[in-house]
């Protein structure tokens, strides 16, 4: 079965990586016996990203056993959730892409100096790719 979540009856404490075998709760000095809750580890991890209170955790446990259905729908809103949340923070909101390649590694300045053409548009501004190096007019105005 896997590592499973047990929870001390005497301390009340959740046991995140149990083996089957173990019964005895000795990590916290207090001997309870560990009852197992029918939560895998993933499903623990899960749980927690969504609150550390040991009364939800104790719910979700209750409501696995009761609808499983229904515990199963939680359960799949809460990875949704979460994924969501961690992807918000890892994008940042409202940066400056790169059209080409999508890279936030972004630079505007200047065009600059150019044999064919010498000075003529060198104070116009673009948009240059620290990335892929693709260069673009402003305001969605590709080149």
């Amino acid at each position: 079965m896997g590592e499973i979540v047990k929870i001390c009856d005497k301390c009340g404490r959740v046991i995140g990586l149990c083996n089957e075998n173990d019964l005895i709760h000795t990590g916290g000095g207090c001997g309870g016996k560990l009852i197992e809750t029918g939560l895998v580890f993933d499903e623990l991890r899960a749980i927690r990203k969504v609150s550390s209170d040991n009364d939800f955790l104790k719910a979700m446990i209750e409501l696995k056993k009761k609808d499983i259905i229904e515990y199963n729908l939680k359960m799949s809103q809460f990875k949704a959730h979460t994924a969501q949340q961690s992807q918000a923070v890892s994008q940042p909101s409202g940066a400056l892409r790169c059209p080409q390649c999508g890279s936030t590694n972004v630079s505007t300045g200047a065009r600059g100096y150019s044999m064919l053409t010498g000075f003529a548009g060198a104070g116009k501004t673009v948009n240059r790719c620290g990335r892929c190096g693709y260069k673009w007019k402003p305001h969605g105005n590709y080149t």
